[in-house]
């Protein structure tokens, strides 16, 4: 959930009863299109992890395809913003930037049943209503990165290779918190504790800046601490 408006004075506005009740139903909404897509998931169970009846959903939400799309739309319009600026702030204009994986690990980091729920759509029934809802907000956002490169004066694009590093940068990113069980397996510990996410960061930097092509090596990205 976005954070509250400020105030006239600049201080963050309370957040009201209404929008903690918002905030909780999409995160139960979110865990629970994840792990059952979009036909397997039921409002009557969505309420129940939210600690609401059933009924007091309707309040927010006029329906399950609703709900769905704000389940989507609290996650991915951040990340359609940080690809744009990213995109338009590129010194190749004609390569997706290296520290775009980064940046999309910051934003799943607030939402990481987001992965699981683009895998499932992904590898599901394409005529089904919540893939194409899926598959719809994944379009948008292609649409919007080739627009941005196109206003950075990328000019003449590769699409064969844009959607190269498009697919790139999304197992990258995606594929670290679909490997939580994994990673505890074999490590220990936790994928969402803050120095496993700044080694997984440094990480996506040596590789993103191998395959996408920014024009710079690991060993120009500045000094790291290595251990």
């Amino acid at each position: 959930m976005s954070a509250p408006n400020p105030s006239d004075d600049g201080t963050p506005a309370a957040v009201t009863k209404g929008q903690r009740t918002v905030a909780r139903v999409l995160d139960a909404a979110e865990g629970l299109f994840a792990e059952r897509g979009f036909e397997g998931a039921s409002l009557r169970e969505i309420a129940r992890r939210a600690g609401i009846q059933q009924p007091g959903l309707y309040n927010y939400f006029e329906s399950k395809q609703s709900l769905y799309t704000a389940v989507l739309d609290r996650a991915l319009q951040p990340m359609s913003r940080a690809i744009a600026s990213q995109l338009e702030a590129a010194s190749d204009p004609g390569a997706m930037p290296a520290a775009l994986p980064a940046v999309m690990t910051d934003i799943l980091l607030e939402h990481p049943k987001m992965a699981a729920l683009f895998q499932r759509a992904l590898q599901g029934d394409p005529e089904s209503l919540g893939n194409r809802l899926v598959m719809d907000w994944l379009d948008r956002l292609f649409a919007e990165g080739l627009a941005a490169l196109e206003r950075a004066g990328a000019g003449s694009l590769d699409r064969v290779d844009l959607a190269l590093q498009t697919i790139a940068m999304f197992n990258l990113t995606t594929g670290f918190f679909l490997a939580e069980r994994v990673f505890e397996t074999m490590a220990g510990g936790r994928i969402s504790d803050p120095e496993v996410v700044a080694r997984q960061k440094r990480l996506l930097d040596r590789i993103a800046r191998a395959t996408l092509g920014d024009g710079s090596s690991a060993v120009d990205s500045g000094p790291r601490t290595t251990r």
